[in-house]
């Protein structure tokens, strides 16, 4: 207390200590609801799932069992993706199967799809999949395969071998709207569309063929490729490529 106008020692400190915890209390205050409204902005901010989960049937329903020439084999050698938890998180489904054409051409065939591609749990590209079951990687390189002037899939072409075993390959990765042709593009595509305020989906296409012949492996595989899509409807073209 004060005295005719002075304050009684002790006081002073009173009041300043009072005054600091008041100014402190108020600096929480703003410091909290400035927390809160960025931590309401960056939940509004945040990419959203766009495309649904596909049920088991339909996936496999959407990739025809004969089409054209084509049909398929009750067996299959191909490479799989290693098994690990983490690998499981990658697929909600992973289709395979082995065609076969009247001329005794014989097709590998794998789709594999998650509705969502996160930093952490997104598609293995064929070349750690090959490699890991004991292949070497002889070529690795972009190609491409056009369907119509202004309609081209950016692939990649990949010749793995293992001792007696060469195999070639062409695969794909549709990463939302886009179709990246290297590990670092796929993380490009991944964040254009986080920035566009959605998550994407992730498709995989692998077709290989037992062929030592790298230049008629690429026709037999790219041919297949444009088969299946002459045959099918605009949901498998969608999943596919992206294009209706």
């Amino acid at each position: 207390m004060s005295v005719e106008g002075k304050i009684i020692p002790g006081e002073a400190t009173l009041l300043e200590s009072s005054s600091a915890q008041a100014g402190m209390n108020r600096r929480h205050v703003l410091m909290g609801g400035a927390l809160l409204a960025v931590s309401g902005l960056a939940f509004a901010r945040a990419p959203k799932a766009r495309y649904p989960n596909i049920d088991a049937k339909h996936f496999e329903a959407l990739f025809p069992q004969t089409f054209g020439d084509w049909r398929t084999l009750p067996v299959s050698e191909l490479v799989m993706p290693p098994e690990s938890d983490l690998a499981n998180k990658m697929y909600q489904h992973i289709l395979t199967r082995t065609y076969v054409n009247d001329a005794g051409v014989g097709v590998m065939f794998l789709a594999a799809y998650n509705s969502v591609q996160l930093n952490n749990v997104q598609l293995h590209r064929p070349e750690f999949c090959y490699y890991a079951s004991g292949f070497s990687i002889d070529l690795s390189e972009p190609y491409d395969i056009a369907l119509a002037p202004d309609r081209v899939i950016t692939a990649r072409a990949v010749r793995a071998s293992q001792d007696t075993r060469i195999e070639n390959i062409i695969y794909w990765t549709r990463i939302g709207e886009d179709m990246p042709q290297s590990w670092a593009g796929q993380r490009v595509a991944m964040t254009k569309a986080n920035l566009e305020g959605y998550l994407a989906d992730g498709m995989l296409l692998r077709v290989s063929v037992i062929n030592p012949d790298f230049k008629e492996s690429m026709d037999q595989l790219s041919g297949f490729v444009r088969d299946m899509i002459a045959h099918t409807k605009t949901p498998t073209h969608k999943l596919m490529t992206g294009f209706a």
